[in-house]
């Protein structure tokens, strides 16, 4: 049926019968776009499009092309143009015309192509049963205006005709009210019966539907698995080569539908999945995987695969390593009861929801929006996409609302960036002296030898270095043994050989234990480097003063100099976040030491930072007893 629009200004405008909108991507998502629709009736569909919106005049945009791909496929005409050499961060609009008449007008947005461009992505899955349900999630993603959607998998119940059909119908409501549409990145599900679902409906290009993007040149790299195939074979050897390929890129996120470690007991453990995947992700430095299936809601702690005393179900608690798991696929699915807690969750309920996530620079946000009466949220500032809009109703479990994930968590255990330390218990008025520390342990390449460098300071006697080498993440194995040269500041310096000539393209990582001959192991046991990655943590600076002393009731007086007047203020971090913060106002430049209260903050390893500013002006490590 045909529909007359009268658009101001024009008159006669015939409507295209066209719906059923989709955005994906095939390649990179700074400079192209994949539109797909339903061709519900007419033929000679055509994308016009442009920077600027000439209103619903196909004649007056810049570009236009025709359909790349059509499959008839689930009841539609499944029609999809592949746009290519668009501009980074960039709105444009676009329109459909075809025998019968022109669409509306409808936007998107391509990625940002920087590092320094903030993401804001909203991760779900399993909206198969509850059109409700379903409908208050995509409404929501209409109004927070994602960079993209990350889905992973069972769409549908029976993934029948007709339950695509809806499906589809209810996606239009993930569009904006000024016509901006969000592309969606998805994972096959086990209610999806084939790849061909997936690769028809949405134009994924690989046929395993195993696949990965990059966004914003080198911060983020999202891998799109198959529960639904094999997880080792091809599968395997395809996401290690290619997690080994990009060692520079800042995060990486992996999204795939069976939950590894479900947390409800009706469902199965996939140890496939803990034996081919999670070893790569801990090995390959992946910091967040997003599950699906369970249609349970949790997140866990920071965890690695092991079997050592403390683990549970093949994971242990890695603050400073693991990666974190978040799921498990409620946008409208049955909800199940979360009652298969491990030692390393960190939450988990059961209730409709998605997981909105920030990533930038310096860390991964992670929220769980409960998505049930969306009708009455606010549409977020179009210009602020990262404040959370009236109305959004955030999950706030006892251990928080916000999920945090670190750049600099080894800096917040204080491995090398700090020239002092305090223990935030004792007698009034002791200054703490730095204790044993191993500074800048850095890993770099000079021709076809690898240098290996590092710092000591107030070394014990008696220390012994072992120098460890993993070639492509293999074994360790000691490729050096040093004997310490006492407590002055000492520098040492290992230089592996020819290492690059007689290792073509292979993965080099090291490792740095310090043991006293007595048998005695420092706590900080291993250090590691991969020549891959420079090392972003500033030194330790020369001649420092003493910065630290302790006073009554645990509070500590800290010291620091400012060059000019203005507000500043302290951080109190551990890895889970901020614990504690202060604020002052310095009224001159010159030298200042101040009182921080630190009486009931918990035994642990923290650092404390002082900025005024963006500027670091001075920097401890604090353990708590």
């Amino acid at each position: 049926m045909l529909v007359l629009l009268v658009w101001p200004g024009f008159q006669g405008i015939i409507e295209a019968h066209t719906g059923r909108f989709r955005l994906t991507w095939q390649d990179d998502p700074a400079t192209t776009m994949v539109i797909g629709w339903d061709q519900i009736s007419g033929s000679g569909g055509k994308v016009y499009y442009d920077v600027v919106n000439p209103g619903p005049l196909p004649e007056k945009f810049a570009f236009s092309k025709t359909p790349d791909q059509v499959y008839n496929y689930k009841g539609m005409s499944n029609h999809f143009v592949r746009l290519a050499g668009l501009r980074p961060n960039t709105l444009y609009y676009f329109l459909v015309e075809d025998s019968e008449g022109v669409s509306k007008v409808y936007s998107f947005k391509t990625a940002p192509n920087k590092s320094t461009d903030r993401l804001s992505i909203i991760a779900g899955s399993d909206s198969r049963n509850h059109r409700d349900a379903r409908v208050d999630a995509n409404k929501l993603v209409a109004k927070l205006r994602p960079h993209f959607v990350l889905f992973g998998g069972d769409f549908t119940e029976n993934d029948s005709e007709e339950e695509w059909l809806h499906w589809f119908d209810d996606w239009q409501n993930t569009i904006s009210s000024d016509g901006r549409m969000y592309p969606i990145v998805v994972a096959r599900g086990n209610h999806e019966y084939s790849n061909r679902t997936v690769i028809e409906l949405f134009d994924v290009r690989n046929k395993d539907v195993t696949y990965a993007l990059t966004f914003g040149e080198d911060l983020l790299r999202v891998y799109t698995l198959n529960s639904m195939i094999a997880s080792g074979g091809d599968q395997k050897i395809w996401l290690q080569k290619d997690l080994a390929e990009n060692p520079h890129i800042t995060w990486k996120i992996a999204q795939y539908h069976l939950s590894t470690r479900p947390h409800t007991r009706v469902k199965d453990s996939q140890n496939a999945q803990w034996e081919n995947w999670s070893k790569i992700f801990y090995n390959y430095g992946l910091q967040l995987a997003i599950e699906s299936d369970a249609h349970v809601v949790k997140s866990t702690w920071p965890i690695r695969p092991s079997t050592e005393t403390g683990s549970e179900e093949g994971f242990i608690r890695d603050d400073l390593s693991g990666t974190v798991y978040i799921g498990e696929g409620c946008w409208g699915a049955p909800l199940r009861r979360a009652d298969d807690d491990k030692v390393w969750t960190r939450a988990s309920g059961s209730f409709n929801c998605f997981h909105w996530i920030f990533v930038d620079q310096d860390g991964i946000e992670v929220r769980f929006v409960k998505t049930d009466g969306a009708d009455y949220v606010k549409s977020i500032n179009p210009n602020n996409i990262f404040e959370p809009p009236l109305g959004l109703n955030i999950w706030n479990p006892d251990n928080g609302d916000v999920i945090e994930i670190r750049r600099d968590r080894e800096e917040l255990l204080a491995d090398d960036m700090s020239q002092d330390a305090l223990v935030a218990r004792g007698e009034n008025g002791v200054e703490i002296e730095a204790g044993f520390q191993i500074l800048d342990f850095e890993v770099s390449r000079t021709g076809s030898d690898v240098k290996v460098s590092w710092q000591s300071l107030n070394e014990p006697m008696r220390m012994k270095y072992e120098l460890f080498r993993s070639i492509d993440h293999g074994d360790y194995e000691v490729v050096e043994i040093i004997h310490g040269e006492g407590k002055k500041e000492n520098d040492y310096i290992f230089v592996d050989r020819n290492f690059a000539e007689l290792n073509p393209g292979k993965y080099v990582n090291y490792r740095l234990k310090q043991t006293q001959l007595e048998g005695s192991e420092d706590p900080g046991e291993l250090k590691r480097r991969k020549m891959e990655l420079k090392s972003s943590r500033p030194g330790i600076r020369k001649n420092a003063p003493p910065a630290v002393r302790l006073s009554e009731g645990g509070d500590v007086l800290v010291h620091f100099e400012v060059s000019k007047p203005g507000k500043c203020f302290a951080r109190l971090l551990s890895l889970k976040g901020e614990v504690k913060h202060w604020d002052f106002n310095m009224i001159k430049p010159g030298s200042y030491i101040e009182k921080l209260e630190c009486e009931n903050v918990p035994p642990g390893k923290y650092l404390l930072v002082i900025k005024q500013g963006e500027e670091v002006l001075q920097r401890y490590r604090v353990l708590v007893e």
